[in-house]
């Protein structure tokens, strides 16, 4: 049980319940709270269908890219394990993802160092990014350590080939369609709108208020019957 709340809390707040180990923040370590949230929320976050998707295309790849011979491919067995679980635990909502190598360890059952060869074999295949993490230490004195470092915070990638597989999974138009549909269903909008259409359009109150200006100017001196108010 106690191993099981340990994992609940680092999985929660990304600092493992220990005393502390007064060792230096890794280099190109960042506070966290910071670009983490923007990317988890960016790469992190996808439907179900596509979260099962990306499983099914990840297996697809290591099949591809296993030799004859090899008992495995480019992410190896243990490489499918270690996605699986981090597809699993991201949040739905805001993506977060940050678990300690101990706690995927623990929970696919293989030893740490394995998982710590796994998670790089699916960075150098574009799988996986992470960002190095750490947080100031409460109440240190000024000559102690002032920051440590957390978990990483993982971000899901695809490779280039996956997510082509991951769009005809799902049936996604491609990238070419939907930049075409966007651009005939731009130019409708511009064909069929009104002048007070487009002033609405600005994001500029002081732009649209100048736009009115002149709108209003121009229909004062060309009112619809043609002829211009004597002076």
């Amino acid at each position: 049980m106690s191993t099981l709340a340990r994992s609940f809390s680092e999985v929660t707040t990304g600092i493992r319940d220990r005393a502390r180990s007064n060792s230096p923040v890794r280099r190109n370590s960042h506070n966290a709270g910071g670009s983490e949230v923007s990317l988890w929320r960016t790469h992190n976050t996808f439907p179900k269908t596509e979260h099962n998707a990306r499983m099914r295309a990840a297996e697809a790849f290591e099949h591809e890219t296993k030799l004859p011979g090899k008992r495995n491919g480019a992410l190896g067995s243990i490489g499918l394990d270690v996605l699986r679980c981090l597809l699993r635990l991201r949040g739905r909502k805001d993506g977060r993802l940050d678990p300690t190598y101990q706690w995927i360890a623990d929970k696919i059952h293989k030893s740490r160092s394995a998982v710590v060869e796994a998670v790089a074999r699916l960075k150098a295949c574009g799988f996986l990014d992470w960002i190095r993490r750490c947080v100031p230490i409460e109440d240190a004195l000024p000559d102690e350590q002032q920051s440590e470092q957390i978990s990483n915070a993982f971000i899901l990638l695809q490779p280039p080939t996956v997510r082509e597989c991951v769009r005809r999974m799902l049936r996604k138009p491609s990238e070419f369609v939907r930049a075409v549909a966007e651009k005939l269903a731009r130019q409708k909008k511009l064909d069929t709108a009104t002048v007070d259409d487009v002033i609405a359009e600005v994001q500029s109150p002081e732009l649209r208020a100048i736009l009115a200006r002149v709108r209003a100017f121009v229909d004062s001196a060309n009112p619809p019957s043609g002829h211009t108010e004597a002076l």
